[in-house]
């Protein structure tokens, strides 16, 4: 099996209780409803580890892959819906993470002793970071001052900020959240919780804040604390940029949990890697170079998508999640020997003996980095 064919049984599943699902958002059958979507939502979850909902949209109905943070999940619900059969997508929107304000956040309620809380009684006080282009936030609601527990109230916090404003959002612009028993004295911006999407994006598009369609579009930048004299694979690496950081972490120290993670979900993380032919600032264009044009290839034979990459003294790399392998692997080899008068390229999966081990890294300020895709 592989990534591929489980999104392919998904939509096959979806589409024999489509009707039934639909059926049951038309008429407000919300028993119906649950019936029907338990077995999906429970294959989504064993496939892709996604939540997963349905909503009736204002003039189309609509499902959500909701991933949460984990970046394995993130990439598995976009390939899932990219692969969504065209006969769905007339009838349907689908969403591959969790948007600002769904019907999901606008039916939330919170239970603090004997009173019933919505995203409605909540107000958010926040900061804007120009440089970091962040916001941080301090989440109020009446009810606070009855909870004990800093921990549940924060971890409440960080849970209703996200539905409100979306998990692109979330990643993007949230710099820090926290709570307040009761309104801050100092003067300070404040809203609405359910009005907070907008305040972010007044301040993004009117002073010009880089955007995102997706969390998978926001990269992280490292530098390894290592001996830069080392040539061997992996270890020579002097920077790397990647939109999952926990992937890069373990893959240089000694975990497995991110590669394990995506292994019991039939798909597999891996790096293509070649031979720097320059020895300066070239390597880095014709590296970018070459992932945009492998990323484009694979990505349109659905059997892969690259999550980052590295320069290093020796070895250039393109990190990969894999949907397909056998797909991957014979394209791969084509591109390979379409290549070969420029570069000698090389695929291996991450974990695999001969991996780097025990290498700290250090993140590099945003403001810093010129290595991104």
């Amino acid at each position: 099996m592989s990534v591929y064919e489980n999104a392919q049984n998904f939509w096959e599943h979806f589409s024999s209780r489509q009707p039934e699902i639909e059926q049951a958002l038309t008429s407000r059958d919300y028993p119906g409803l649950v019936r029907a979507l338990e077995p999906l939502q429970e294959i989504a979850m064993n496939l892709t580890g996604c939540g997963f909902f349905v909503e009736d949209a204002a003039d189309q109905f609509e499902m959500t892959f909701d991933p949460g943070p984990n970046k394995t999940s993130q990439y598995l619900a976009r390939y899932f819906t990219d692969l969504c059969p065209a006969e769905i997508l007339k009838k349907w929107i689908v969403n591959p993470v969790l948007m600002p304000l769904s019907q999901k956040a606008v039916e939330a309620q919170v239970q603090i002793r004997d009173h019933v809380y919505t995203l409605m009684d909540f107000h958010v006080f926040y900061t804007v970071d120009q440089k970091a282009q962040t916001f941080q936030t301090r989440v109020y609601c009446p009810g606070y001052s009855l909870i004990d527990n800093e921990e549940n109230k924060k971890e409440m916090s960080m849970y209703l900020l996200e539905l409100a404003i979306g998990q692109t959002l979330y990643e993007a612009y949230i710099g820090s959240v926290d709570f307040v028993n009761e309104p801050p004295k100092e003067a300070v911006d404040f809203c609405g919780l359910v009005d907070f999407y907008e305040a972010i994006m007044t301040v993004v598009e009117r002073d010009h804040w880089k955007t995102y369609k997706s969390p998978l579009e926001i990269y992280s930048v490292y530098q390894p604390f290592q001996d830069f004299a080392h040539d061997s694979l992996r270890k020579d690496m002097k920077i790397i940029f990647t939109t999952h950081p926990l992937l890069a972490e373990e893959t240089l120290g000694s975990g497995s949990d991110v590669l394990l993670d995506l292994k019991a979900k039939e798909g597999e993380y891996g790096y293509i890697y070649y031979a720097n032919p320059f020895n300066g600032k070239d390597d880095a264009l014709l590296r970018q170079e070459l992932s945009r044009q492998l990323d484009k290839t694979m990505s349109e034979l659905h059997a892969g998508q690259v999550v980052g990459g590295a320069m290093g003294k020796s070895y250039s790399y393109i990190d990969w999640i894999v949907y397909d392998r056998t797909k991957f692997l014979k394209a791969f080899e084509q591109l390979r020997r379409k290549l070969d008068d420029k570069v000698e390229l090389h695929y291996q999966p991450f974990g695999i003996t001969g991996q780097d081990q025990g290498t700290q890294v250090t993140q590099v300020p945003e403001e810093d980095s010129s290595a991104k895709e």
